[in-house]
């Protein structure tokens, strides 16, 4: 079975957009384990001046949530981090521990609007940078100024940012431009890690397999490899990638 390692994951339950209970996170952990996933960083939404579910909240539901994962295999790894929404505050609340990096690294899963501009984007992947993050851009495809951007997502990559791209845009629902778009971004090497951004059990659930096959008849098993495996562990031990 492939160790796959999914660092974007709306898994727990009840704490925001993601899983609506104990008993779809269970689905969804079966679904990830039969996929190939055997480690899992939640990443509940957090974004400044809105309801964000406190620390202590997130460890219990964490605590049992791997307790849950245990039963299906006892090195099945749920861990914690937060998708945190880019505002002027957000780097406070990163350095007060408000808002959680992946699995206590320095690695930050960052988002935009989907709407925001180029500058705004790089703005924000600056500042964390220079505060001494790693800043890891939630998935790349889907920001309007990104879109067959290839030279400033190059710039990005340049600066310091990380590229996170989701599974599901390489399903069947999929345009044939946006997953043209999303492979070449793959092949020009300007994506250093593919998550599920599961939310629940049904349609966003953590599948990985439809969309691994067609990565793979394009660009071989060596970059799931990379983008699933060895980048990702890389970021479990807070090391560069």
């Amino acid at each position: 079975m492939n160790q796959l390692i999914d660092i974007h994951s709306h898994i727990l339950p009840q704490v925001d957009n993601g899983s609506v209970s104990m008993e779809q996170t269970k689905n969804m952990l079966k679904i990830a384990y039969e996929e190939g996933i055997t480690y899992i960083i939640a990443t509940p939404h957090y974004s400044v001046g809105c309801r964000n579910a406190d620390k202590e909240e997130l460890y219990n539901k964490l605590k049992a949530v791997q307790a849950e994962a245990e039963k299906i295999d006892e090195n099945f790894t749920i861990d914690i981090g937060n998708e945190v929404f880019y505002s002027e505050d957000i780097i406070e609340h990163l350095r007060k521990e408000k808002a959680l990096t992946l699995a206590g690294t320095r690695y930050v899963l960052v988002k935009f609007a989907g709407t925001d501009t180029y500058e705004t984007i790089k703005t924000g992947i600056h500042r964390l940078l220079i505060y001494g993050y790693f800043p890891i851009l939630a998935h790349v495809e889907r920001y309007d100024c990104l879109y067959r951007n290839y030279e400033g997502i190059y710039d990005l990559i340049h600066l310091g940012c990380y590229m996170q791209m989701n599974i599901a845009s390489f399903n069947r629902k999929i345009t044939d431009k946006r997953m043209a778009f999303c492979m070449n971004l793959i092949k020009y090497d300007l994506v250093h890690i593919i998550s599920t951004d599961s939310h629940s059990d049904y349609n966003r659930a953590p599948r990985m397999s439809e969309g691994l096959n067609r990565i793979r008849k394009k660009c071989g098993d060596q970059v799931i490899n990379q983008l699933l495996i060895e980048n990702t562990k890389k970021l479990i031990h807070n090391v560069k990638i």
